[in-house]
């Protein structure tokens, strides 16, 4: 059972360059790190207790050009 969002920052336009990873215990946090890394492609994986009003707003986040994929 995954407790922690994790996200996977990659650098160039292949998923196989990647930059660092991070896990975060909120999702507030996640956001934060997105948004400052907005020129980069992200993965993320979502915790088991993720709600619909989180994946909702990593899809507004897709909507505004951002590079969010879930893994």
């Amino acid at each position: 059972m995954q407790t922690k969002w994790m996200l996977e920052i990659y650098g160039g336009r292949r998923r196989t360059s990647l930059v660092s990873m991070h896990e975060f215990d909120d999702f507030p946090s996640l956001r934060t790190k997105i948004v400052e890394n907005r020129a980069c492609r992200l993965l993320i994986d979502p915790p088991d207790h993720a709600t619909s009003n989180e994946f909702q707003c990593l899809l507004d986040l897709r909507g505004q050009g951002f590079k969010v994929e879930r893994k």
